[in-house]
């Protein structure tokens, strides 16, 4: 199974008066514990999906392909109720290291550790996105029977008036375990312990009834960098020098090659179980790329999650029809609109923290030039990637 759980507020931590640090050549690899390198159990019981990515790299929009899949039991950021639970994560944080093992260990499981856990979750679905629309569910599967007289896609439905099934530790296991074939989760980097994908893989190889696949979903950096300062994950004092601007760069970027190189380093039978996938990629075509994504996941094709996707990757034709759906729009627009909006001084210096990373992803440099960046029918991708050959050999 894969699980998803809450939406995240501030998805970096960094200290922006730490000295400048240089661009980013190579990144050291962590000692990576035993279990990391077990064998994965190919006849596991309980089948997961877990989504990785950074904050602002279409996560959401990933996620919810899944979400609307009816095989699939689907939870938002899990790892934010320990956050809320046991303290946010640190460095030398070892409660939290410690419950989010556990935490996660039993959500791959369908099992929810405590009824203080379950409380957390009851809150979130039940209080915080209480208001979002049938279409932005943060999890079909907690919006429908038995927790809901009404599938999410019934006129009927209403999260207030027709959601009265109890959230309780005991339904949401029997639920999870009995209904739905697949957990699905979206993981944020910066929520996992010393922002290593190494807690999952270990969680994973823990029990022989796992069986675990992950996506690794990226962004190109210069989408991602403005993007998570304009929703207020950072903010630039220094107009002129965007010392934050700077910082956060390199810190997203050498996390995401400090994972990269995780899974360059796993034993083969890991490596297949991984797929690499670029935000851009998925958005251009994403009818194209949804048979290969449920077949890498282990689901069959599905009309309803199909359907969804079409919808939200395209934005309505009429002015009534965009108010009525907000959530509809045009997906490949969102994602290159940082070419329209971001100075190129500001492209340059993320180019400069993340000319590496980006080299491995295949995205092309623009290298000062502002005609290239604003000419959309240029595309700033490579078909074949340096990274994307690890998994394969």
């Amino acid at each position: 199974m894969a699980v998803m759980l809450y939406l995240a507020t501030s998805p970096n931590s960094y200290n922006a008066n730490v000295e400048q640090p240089g661009p980013i050549s190579q990144v050291g690899d962590k000692r990576i514990g035993k279990r990391v390198f077990a064998e994965v159990n190919d006849q596991s019981k309980r089948q997961n999906l877990i989504i990785v990515a950074h904050g602002r790299s279409g996560s959401s929009f990933t996620g919810n392909i899944f979400n609307h899949h009816p095989s699939v039991f689907y939870l938002f950021e899990p790892y934010q109720t320990v956050e809320r639970l046991h303290g946010s994560v640190a460095p030398f944080n070892t409660d939290y290291q410690e419950k989010s093992f556990q935490w996660m260990q039993g959500v791959f499981q369908c099992k929810f550790v405590s009824p203080k856990h379950t409380t957390d979750v009851r809150h979130y679905y039940r209080t915080v996105t209480r208001d979002y629309p049938r279409d932005e569910q943060a999890s079909v599967a907690l919006s429908s029977p038995p927790f809901c007289r009404y599938n999410v896609s019934d006129t009927r439905w209403n999260i207030r008036d027709a959601c009265p099934g109890a959230l309780d530790q005991k339904t949401l296991e029997e639920v999870c375990e009995n209904k739905y074939n697949m957990t699905v989760v979206k993981v944020l980097m910066a929520r996992l312990p010393n922002n290593s994908i190494e807690q999952l893989i270990n969680v994973c190889d823990s029990s022989k009834e796992l069986d675990c696949k992950l996506l690794f979903l990226v962004r190109d950096p210069r989408g991602i960098i403005p993007s998570s300062q304009e929703v207020g994950f950072y903010r630039d004092k220094d107009k002129v020098g965007l010392a934050e601007s700077r910082m956060f760069s390199y810190h997203n970027c050498r996390q995401t090659e400090f994972n990269l190189n995780i899974i360059r380093k796993l034993p083969q039978r890991w490596r297949k179980r991984i797929k690499i996938l670029r935000y851009e990629d998925l958005v251009a075509n994403p009818s194209k790329l949804l048979p290969d994504l449920l077949e890498f996941a282990g689901l069959p094709m599905d009309e309803t999650a199909s359907n969804w996707l079409d919808l939200a990757s395209h934005k309505p034709k009429t002015e009534s029809e965009q108010n009525a759906a907000p959530w509809r729009q045009d997906s490949f627009e969102g994602a290159e609109r940082w070419r329209r909006k971001v100075l190129p001084y500001e492209i340059s210096i993320i180019e400069h923290y993340c000319s590496h990373v980006m080299k491995l992803l295949g995205y092309k440099p623009l290298d000062h030039s502002y005609e290239m960046q604003r000419n959309l029918s240029v595309r700033l991708l490579d078909d074949d990637f340096e990274a994307l050959g690890w998994l394969y050999n």
